[in-house]
């Protein structure tokens, strides 16, 4: 017998689809191991209820993905990333946070009061103000979907680790290119 074949994949079970996702993918663990009983498989499913803040993995690819929008789009990574929250987590952040929420709907209204440049100014400002430190996995999770669907329909390719698919719920689409 060969030695033991380690794998690591985490689920974060947010949804449906991402716990159907766990349950295929314990099964074809399951079923290889069942299969070809020379490489001695072990499946470890740990379960945790706590939020967590964004994962190290989550905060990889976010900035991979900064650097690659930032060199497409000509901005340094800090633009860059300002661009992102001001586009998307605030938007997060607005729904889940009462300060932001209301950070928002005065900014909103200075608006009426404010030339477009200091509007501008003020707008970029704020958004500098709101981290990612803060994200929890879920909020990050949501973060990094819309920026790669607001990027996807641009025509932008963003890469993606294998685990992010599965979060994503592209388990058939992984499965289907693995099998060719």
């Amino acid at each position: 017998m060969q030695p033991f074949k380690t794998i690591r994949k985490v689920f974060r079970v947010i949804s449906m689809d991402v716990f159907t996702n766990l349950c295929a993918y314990v099964m074809s663990m399951y079923q290889a191991y069942k299969d070809n009983q020379e490489v001695e498989t072990i499946v470890t499913v740990e379960v945790m209820s706590k939020e967590r803040a964004r994962s190290v993995a989550q905060n990889s690819l976010y900035w991979k993905w900064v650097t690659i929008i930032g060199g497409k789009d000509g901005n340094t990574k800090e633009q860059q990333h300002t661009i992102l929250k001001r586009a998307h987590l605030v938007r997060i952040y607005q729904r889940d946070d009462l300060e932001t929420a209301e950070t928002v709907i005065v900014l909103n209204e200075a608006k009426k009061y404010l030339s477009v440049q200091e509007y501008e100014r003020l707008a970029q400002g704020v958004a500098r103000l709101f981290s990612t430190t803060k994200a929890s996995t879920k909020q990050m999770g949501e973060y990094l979907h819309e920026i790669y669907h607001f990027y996807s329909a641009q025509g932008l390719a963003l890469p993606q680790p294998d685990d992010y698919q599965w979060i994503r719920g592209d388990i058939k689409n992984n499965t289907t290119e693995q099998g060719k």
